[in-house]
């Protein structure tokens, strides 16, 4: 077992409801294609971590015959839970997981434009003595990554009771005594602006440092299939 691990949380199977509505236009398939794209990817950036870092990919209990291909490997710990209830996916991690490693780092699954150097940087500013959070947000200050070293109880509850909302937290935390390291304008694809800004940020060169070409292409079908949606 490694002394840092990541979790994955998947945003659609919880929000599916929302995101077909935040999404209008969007067919039920294709919305499943673009969540499972947007989750693949954060897999393929931590390609080659394996040996430094345990990775666990949370995914729907009731989904377990839809688990894609590509997280049938064995370097992958696969927890499946009812992932309507984040409040219960972080206590069960809270139970074993979180304790088990220094360095425990959250993700959202629907996030996009993490480096691979980024999360190396996000466990350098957790790799030290005094306690450290790390927290990346989107405009909109909705947490993306929540990092955190030496297990909190009280960070988690007040994490679950802030529903992953950076001000709510922040408002929740001030007495507690941690380093916190904020990055800002992490992008979050939750509705049809959000799309737009993915084609935009997809179009810049710079992408490819987070999105490979398979990625890019899985993106470039739905880009094409919703044209009109990005005018």
């Amino acid at each position: 077992m490694n002394s840092k691990a990541v979790y994955i949380l998947p945003f659609y199977f919880s929000h599916a409801k929302e995101l077909s509505n935040n999404l209008d236009g969007f067919s039920k398939d294709d919305i499943s294609f673009l969540f499972e794209t947007l989750y693949l990817n954060i897999l393929e950036n931590l390609i080659g971590k394996h040996a430094k870092i345990d990775i666990y990919c949370i995914w729907d209990e009731n989904r377990k015959d839809n688990l894609p291909d590509e997280f049938k490997n064995s370097n992958y710990n696969i927890v499946f839970s009812d992932v309507s209830k984040k409040k219960l996916i972080l206590e069960r991690l809270s139970s074993k997981e979180f304790l088990s490693h220094k360095n425990n780092l959250i993700i959202f699954s629907d996030a996009i434009d993490i480096r691979p150097s980024d999360y190396e940087q996000y466990f350098n500013l957790l790799n030290i003595e005094d306690e450290s959070l790390v927290i990346a947000k989107n405009k909109e200050n909705s947490i993306a990554v929540f990092g955190f070293n030496n297990y909190s109880e009280e960070i988690i509850n007040n994490l679950i009771l802030s529903n992953f909302s950076y001000n709510d937290f922040l408002g929740r935390v001030k007495s507690c005594e941690h380093f916190m390291h904020i990055v800002n304008d992490v992008l979050l694809v939750r509705n049809l602006y959000n799309f737009k800004q993915l084609y935009q940020e997809l179009s810049q060169k710079k992408s490819i440092e987070y999105c490979s070409q398979p990625m890019h292409e899985r993106f470039t079908h739905l880009f094409v299939e919703y044209k009109d949606l990005l005018k």
